[in-house]
């Protein structure tokens, strides 16, 4: 067996130990933060996940000292409650994707499809997803700030409240 694969036990210990403590707080975090901190996920959403499992990766394995570790982690905690609240006052345009109108009333809207790096193809398949079996059954597809299609049906009027932020929704029902 290599040297390499042997570490001491005081060693082994501390990784232990710092393992256990950012688990702990990363917990903690997440738990102050809300359901919003593990739910469907926005770019930005993704981006701070990402950045908390580096960290919590490298200070679990000794890469980083377990206090350098918890101050990124709290740091980051920290700036993601500083922009879930700029969110709810109207900064979310600078963070998040605005929602996309990709087809409507029969039709699709090119520059849309574009923005979003979406084919038709994608959103055929969101629709046969959803059950639908004819396009004269959608009154519209709409890529969500998650990357998700939502497909509303032809089955009645979609009160204005529901299109109110998304982008290219001058001609949706």
């Amino acid at each position: 067996m290599p040297s390499s694969w042997l570490i001491s036990w005081s060693f082994a210990a501390w990784t232990v130990a710092s393992a256990l403590a950012i688990y702990v707080l990363l917990i903690a975090f997440s738990r102050v933060i809300g359901p919003r901190a593990f739910s469907q996920m926005t770019a930005f959403d993704f981006a701070v996940t990402v950045a908390l499992g580096a960290i919590v990766g490298s200070t679990a394995a000794g890469a980083v000292g377990l206090p350098a570790g918890l101050l990124a982690l709290a740091s980051l905690f920290t700036f993601r409650g500083t922009v879930a609240v700029a969110r709810r006052h109207g900064l979310t345009r600078l963070v998040d994707n605005s929602p996309l109108l990709l087809f409507v009333e029969g039709r699709f809207q090119p520059g849309n499809l574009r923005k979003a790096k979406i084919t038709r193809n994608d959103v055929y398949e969101a629709l046969r997803l959803n059950g639908t079996t004819t396009l004269d059954e959608v009154a519209a597809v709409i890529i969500e700030r998650n990357g998700e299609l939502s497909v509303l049906p032809r089955n009645g009027t979609i009160d204005p409240e529901l299109m109110e932020n998304v982008v290219g929704d001058d001609g949706a029902p």
